[in-house]
């Protein structure tokens, strides 16, 4: 490029080898020189701004007032405040992008009187850089933050409103919501009153057609989000024909889902005022957060549910205990003999050791009536040969099942003393099921002894008897009857089919 004579000779091998954009302006504003730098750095070529005012080729808009006030001030003799130092600022290329410029102004004698020389360096990447790593610092401590909020708080509730901020803090963006799964209906999100905003007011609107709506599962941002169980993105919700809540001010949205053991518990919204481009390492983020904020949903849930656990427990245990107190007081203080006494009690224990093993193996969820009968019959010796089961596989609720082996165990044990299971030739037979074919019918369960001594019905209760009219009765709701019939005692009890699944 020819440099134009308008300058002093000294001053054209400088603009020629310099690294730097340069252009030299008169007192007047017109550019004197324009070198390939800069014609590389802007898109200007010295044929566009040669001989033409600075202000319309270099100088954006919204700077061209006070770029013109501030040269009448220093050729009036005025203070120069942008002379002899360096400032940051945007020029403007000839595409129309500005670019952030850093910008240093010094003054030389020209043919023509002084000149101003602008030594200008595109700082772009730069600045890029400075911003990348304000945002690592940026994430990072957020990152610690709810890592350490994670660890420490029970509360979901905080946690979701503690995410929400760090991440409106991270993008800058004005507006997060959060939003969980209904309690009833997995298919359904629930708003929350949980709103970060950055202005007060901000998302009115947004709120407002937030409470009008149902986000089922495909149904909004957030009902897609649920839908697919990932992160989603909207560039502008004005064009996108799905969405219930475009129209209230915000039109760049994106959310992602938090999880527990792969299931969606509650999904995260963000809103901006301007259309905006998928940034899938803002994705990547702030799904880093949402997993911290899931590990408080799973350590609260485990609290929870060691509570639940530690209050059945409690229970259980206190129950079992009555259960031992009165075994021992029907054992050992209505027996003549001492040492049969605490033989009875023994052997009561052991029923009741044995049906707490099943419900155990079944974490307490329950157990088989089939395993309960057999565990019970074992216990007290019977021989498979003389005792004839047969019932569907139903399971007992656990409140039911000790009761139940309890009452079994009794009447092996009554039968081996006194009934059926007395002599060689004696027969039992347990049957159980329902009363008709129907899954409401009344559930029976069946004891008959045959083919042992004549029966005579006792002069007083003793604990089988009493744990079977009253016990049963009370804990499975129904009826039990006891016949002492000569040829074969039957005990039978009856329920409305609420104490068996």
């Amino acid at each position: 490029m020819e440099i134009p004579r308008l300058l002093s000779p000294d001053l054209t091998p400088i603009l020629e080898t310099v690294l730097d954009a340069v252009v030299v302006m008169s007192e007047a504003g017109l550019v004197l020189a324009w070198n390939a730098v800069a014609e590389a750095t802007f898109g200007w070529t010295a044929e566009d701004t040669v001989g033409r005012p600075l202000a319309e080729s270099l100088i954006p808009e919204r700077y061209r007032e006070a770029h013109d006030e501030g040269l009448r001030r220093l050729v009036a003799g005025g203070e120069a405040r942008v002379l002899n130092r360096r400032i940051e600022i945007f020029a403007l290329c000839k595409d129309g992008r500005e670019v952030p410029i850093e910008l240093s102004i010094t003054t030389t004698a020209g043919d023509h009187g002084r000149c101003f020389v602008g030594f200008l360096r595109d700082i772009t990447e730069r600045r890029e850089t400075e911003e990348r790593l304000r945002n690592q610092a940026l994430e990072a401590r957020l990152t610690f933050e709810i890592t350490q909020m994670a660890a420490e708080s029970d509360s979901f509730e905080v946690a979701l409103e503690s995410a929400l901020s760090a991440i409106c803090e991270i993008t800058g963006w004005p507006v997060g919501h959060a939003l969980v799964v209904s309690a009833g209906d997995s298919r359904l999100l629930v708003s929350t009153p949980i709103w970060v905003e950055t202005r007060e007011g901000a998302a009115s609107d947004l709120k407002r057609a937030t409470a009008e709506t149902q986000f089922f599962s495909g149904v909004g941002l957030p009902g897609k989000i649920l839908a697919d169980g990932e992160p989603l993105w909207v560039s502008d919700m004005d064009h996108a024909s799905d969405l219930p809540r475009k129209g209230t001010g915000f039109r760049g949205a994106f959310g992602f889902p938090l999880k527990n053991e792969g299931t969606v518990i509650a999904v995260l919204e963000f809103f901006t005022e301007s259309p905006i481009s998928p940034d899938s390492a803002l994705l990547l983020t702030v799904r880093t957060l949402g997993e911290q904020v899931g590990r408080v949903f799973e350590r609260k849930r485990t609290q929870d549910r060691q509570q639940l656990l530690m209050n059945e427990l409690n229970h259980r245990v206190k129950n079992i205990l009555a259960v031992v107190q009165a075994v021992a007081h029907r054992s050992l203080a209505g027996a003549a003999d001492p040492q049969q006494g605490y033989e009875a009690f023994m052997s009561r224990l052991m029923a009741l050791s044995g049906a707490q093993d099943l419900l155990v193996a079944q974490d307490w969820s329950g157990a088989s009536l089939r395993e309960i009968v057999d565990m019970a019959m074992t216990g007290c010796g019977s021989d498979d040969r003389r005792v004839t089961v047969s019932g569907p596989d139903i399971e007992v609720p656990a409140s039911s099942a000790v009761s139940i082996s309890l009452a079994v165990h009794e009447l092996c044990t009554n039968a081996f003393k006194y009934g059926a299971l007395s002599v060689d030739g004696g027969h039992v037979r347990i049957t159980w099921g329902r009363e008709d074919e129907h899954k409401d019918g009344a559930f029976f369960f069946e004891w008959r002894e045959s083919g042992g001594p004549p029966v005579l019905p006792p002069t007083r209760k003793g604990f089988g008897s009493s744990l079977i009219q009253r016990g049963i009765a009370r804990e499975l709701g129904g009826r039990a009857e006891i016949d002492y019939a000569p040829e074969g005692l039957v005990c039978r009890f009856t329920t409305s089919g609420q104490a068996t699944n």
